[in-house]
């Protein structure tokens, strides 16, 4: 089963850093266009799809832009840091049928439909799985049974550059085997938006996210951070275990 996280798409919650520097309304309108380009995609994957929403009233603002007038599996996240509420989810796919489960961020609209298969794939043979990101964070993590009980994500650290490899070696340590996936990237500062518009300008299934990257007026202006403003979780902006 595979769970895309989301937040609703609301200034304040979603995508905060990326607003100090294009703006917040432009930053949640590419979050919007960053659901609808994964929920376009991966509509006739070969495998379960569901979300994974953030806060509990969130999903009247994520439906219409994931699954215009359709049903989907919905779950939603609890209380506590990022870090919780992942153990929370691998923790109940035993309870709802799932062996295995693969847990991916909204951060990366370009993710393609043949990673996630790679990914069960791993699980087929591995216990955990990772796809990281550049900055040292992961955009993907799969899990099956026997990777759960080990509860190698119990009290680990939120948002720093060695998050994979903290949790990786403690897998390893637990006599888990890890599997991977490629590396990209997620987008959460403006430096990330360049990758993001060689990515959607490249292909055809980015349409919403191309649209909404011509909107940021000029597009490529970007009002640089002030230096205090910081790299902490963002309220869960979908940095899993950093998610980058």
């Amino acid at each position: 089963m595979l769970y895309i996280a989301a937040k609703a798409p609301r200034i304040g919650l979603a995508k905060t850093r990326l607003g100090r520097s294009i703006g917040p309304e432009s930053a949640v309108a590419l979050y919007k266009a960053f659901l609808q380009d994964l929920a376009g995609r991966f509509a006739d994957a070969p495998f379960e799809c569901g979300w994974y929403v953030t806060p509990p009233d969130a999903w009247p603002e994520v439906a219409p832009l994931v699954t215009p007038g359709g049903e989907a599996r919905v779950l939603f996240q609890g209380e506590g840091d990022w870090t919780e509420r992942q153990r929370e989810l691998f923790s109940g796919a035993a309870g709802r049928g799932e062996d295995k489960v693969v847990l991916v961020a909204s951060d990366s609209p370009h993710l393609a439909v043949e990673v996630v298969e790679r990914a069960f794939e791993e699980l087929d043979r591995r216990d955990l799985v990772f796809g990281p990101t550049f900055d040292g964070g992961y955009y993907l993590i799969g899990m099956r049974r026997r990777a759960v009980r080990r509860d190698v994500l119990r009290g680990l650290p939120m948002s720093t550059d060695t998050v994979l490899d903290h949790v990786s070696t403690r897998a390893v340590r637990a006599g888990l085997s890890v599997g991977w996936v490629e590396a990209t990237f997620d987008v959460d500062e403006a430096e990330d938006l360049e990758h993001l518009r060689q990515a959607a300008f490249a292909g055809s299934d980015l349409q919403a996210t191309r649209a909404a990257l011509e909107s940021i007026d000029p597009p490529g202006r970007l009002v640089p951070e002030t230096a205090d403003s910081g790299r902490g979780e963002d309220n869960g902006d979908v940095k899993i275990g950093g998610f980058g």
